[in-house]
């Protein structure tokens, strides 16, 4: 009896930080939800031609891949929800490696659908972003 009873105190003791981990994990791997977003605007000039405006703190990025092109792209991978960060070549995902062009398309996975757009309209070289609760 002795045995049995030591043998569980070691199973306990062992399950104790392999359930931590789990949680943990869970955790990281968990999609991020989104909260509602206000209308942001930015000037068009702001915008670097094949280049991109980050704005981190709307989770939006204005991107010119062409001269007078403009994509407006949410910075949340489409994979499990990790914000991806501007890179010269894009925008890459720092939680799994997944790759997206200036336009948002993906380039390498584990993402397997394109960053979500952001409806716009520019009026008088100002870009209007619209953001709610349903981008």
């Amino acid at each position: 009896m002795g045995n049995f009873v030591a043998s569980r105190r070691r199973f306990l003791k062992s399950l104790i930080p392999a359930l931590a981990g789990f949680f943990g994990l869970g955790k990281f791997l968990s999609p991020r939800l989104r909260s509602g977003r206000q209308d942001v605007s930015v000037l068009t000039d702001d915008v670097p031609v094949r280049g991109a405006l980050v704005l981190p703190g709307e989770g939006v990025a204005v991107t010119q891949p062409e001269d007078s092109l403009f994509v407006v792209l949410d910075l949340t991978c489409t994979h499990l929800g990790c914000r991806v960060k501007a890179t010269e070549n894009g925008f890459t995902c720092p939680c799994h490696g997944s790759r997206f062009n200036p336009r948002g398309r993906v380039l390498t996975g584990p993402a397997a659908i394109p960053l979500h757009t952001i409806p716009f309209d520019v009026q008088d070289g100002v870009l209007h972003i619209s953001r709610n609760a349903e981008t």
